[in-house]
């Protein structure tokens, strides 16, 4: 029995390690080279077989579960996070962020120019990581930089950058129902730093968002599948233009914080591809749940008689 649950745990090393890397063989990368051997489970497997040698030989049993929330904790290693990134999928690599030379030929020569991030002039010291991210993310950077967050990360370290909601190594977008604790940390009552309301302002900015993405994804559907059909699609293709340019902006136009414009241009996307879905479907536009604008009222009036008109 012993000997079983030791293949099992030996099994499970083999499962969980870094599955992420495989695409990175061919790329020429001294920093990959390196640290992709560099197992998260390297020393702490070492010792984990010591100390299953040790109980082996004391007859003491040895169970998966008495190590495997450790051992998974240790699975979030930087490498291990970064490999199954979007920076790993277009071999960003380690070099771009924490600079060093990945042509160097040894583990002295690669880091010799690279800054902790305690020093001022580090590309990953906390006040220059928005400069460090816009070498890539122009337009993100450009936006960020109008922000009192961006004034603020200038003057103190409590002040959010990109890692903040981009943990770093990971590098992913937050889901809406993760924004609430975030932002919470300053926007709170309690701090009185900024607006309480700013943490559900941000969750429903993100939702809003996400039904954008849904109604895009519906108008492409009716366009595709009324051009098919040989209809004419140009005005409802035109409308869809505009619904998928707003929805292609939503990134860059987030990382400028101003929630009541974000809301506002993501609203007139929202409604660009109803008006996209209606001329291709005949399907009558759902009312938004929002008080429309009277212009966008007056538009859907105009659609619904329109609706009427035909079903004559």
């Amino acid at each position: 029995m012993l000997l079983y649950i030791y293949a099992l745990i030996v099994s499970f090393f083999a499962f969980i390690a870094p599955a992420g890397a495989s695409h990175l063989d061919a790329l020429n990368n001294s920093c990959i080279d390196c640290h992709k051997t560099l197992s998260p489970f390297t020393d702490e497997q070492s010792r984990f077989n010591e100390i299953r040698q040790n109980h082996t030989e004391r007859n003491i049993s040895c169970s998966l579960e008495c190590h495997e929330d450790f051992i998974l904790k240790k699975a979030t290693d930087n490498f291990q996070q970064w490999s199954e990134s979007g920076h790993s999928a277009y071999y960003v690599t380690c070099d771009a962020c924490h600079g060093g030379n990945p042509r160097a030929k040894t583990e002295a020569e690669a880091h010799a120019s690279m800054k902790n991030d305690k020093d001022k002039n580090s590309s990953i010291y906390f006040k220059n990581i928005p400069e460090t991210c816009g070498k890539c993310h122009a337009e993100e950077l450009d936006h960020f930089k109008n922000t009192m967050h961006y004034q603020r990360l200038k003057s103190e370290s409590r002040a959010p950058s990109c890692v903040t909601c981009h943990q770093p190594h990971t590098f992913r977008v937050l889901k809406a129902s993760e924004l609430t604790p975030l932002c919470s940390v300053c926007h709170n009552s309690a701090d009185q730093i900024a607006s309480a309301s700013v943490p559900k302002d941000a969750k429903n900015a993100l939702e809003k968002a996400s039904e954008l993405q849904e109604e895009v994804r519906k108008a492409k559907n009716d366009v595709a599948d009324a051009k098919s059909k040989g209809k004419d699609v140009t005005s409802a293709q035109s409308d869809l233009d505009k619904a998928t340019a707003v929805m292609d902006n939503v990134p860059s136009l987030w990382h400028s914080f101003n929630l009541m414009d974000f809301d506002q241009q993501v609203n007139n996307g929202i409604d660009w591809a109803k008006r996209a879905q209606f001329k291709t479907s005949g399907t009558e536009p759902t009312v938004p749940a929002r008080a429309p604008g009277a212009g966008t009222a007056a538009v859907f009036g105009i659609f619904a008689i329109l609706y009427l008109i035909r079903k004559r």
